[in-house]
């Protein structure tokens, strides 16, 4: 007889405990037409606009954690942060970020992040975008090819470090494992990465009704 082995650490607990949600969100239509490069461009900038929303608010909640748990301070997250390649995306497809209004899934998950009780709700809602890096290069990739592009204008969000992603992928991985988190911390983890999923499916669901 042999018995299931236990995820090690934090981000085997998160990835084994999501991959349900993470699926659903992979198989949204948005999803599947930006993998597949047929998204057209408006709603590419939807997309790219709500995610900015979402960056903002996140990555200045991280800051503010930063400065309360100390455990936090050798994952190097300013260096992952995202809004400044949206912002450049953008600004590359003509959108004034003073223009974009947030769809209802934006709206909700903003708050969940401005009402986060702990690091550990805000590390779950960041694991899940941290790790939407990996496949995003694809996308990257696929709409290059779809859209004629040889550069990267217009999608510094979806492919930010280039060939160093997987380094920074598994570093990241690393680090939030020798973190001491508690067993509450990481349940509260966990349900917030199952919880950001859903919200991200929810929101390109808006996105691509829209």
């Amino acid at each position: 007889m042999t018995t299931a082995t236990a995820p090690a650490g934090i981000m085997g607990r998160l990835k084994a405990e999501t991959a349900e949600q993470h699926a659903i969100a992979e198989a949204k239509p948005l999803e599947a037409a930006l993998i597949g490069g047929s998204i057209a461009h408006d709603q590419y900038k939807d997309y790219l606009a709500q995610r900015w929303l979402i960056h903002r608010e996140l990555e200045a909640a991280t800051d503010r954690v930063l400065e309360e748990d100390r455990r936090l301070s050798g994952l190097g997250l300013p260096d992952l942060y995202q809004t400044a390649n949206l912002e450049a995306d953008l600004a590359h497809l003509g959108l004034d970020t003073a223009a974009i209004k947030p769809l209802k899934g934006s709206e909700d998950l903003i708050g969940t992040i401005r009402n986060a009780p702990s690091p550990a709700v805000l590390m779950g809602i960041y694991y899940v975008f941290e790790g939407s890096k990996n496949g995003a290069r694809f996308i990257a990739r696929s709409l290059g090819k779809a859209w004629g592009k040889t550069d990267l204008e217009g999608m510094k969000y979806l492919d930010p470090h280039g060939e160093a992603q997987r380094g920074l992928w598994m570093k990241f991985r690393e680090d939030m494992n020798a973190i001491d988190w508690s067993a509450e911390e990481q349940d509260v983890m966990v349900k917030a990465a199952q919880d950001t999923f859903d919200a991200i499916s929810a929101l390109d669901d808006e996105i691509h009704a829209a």
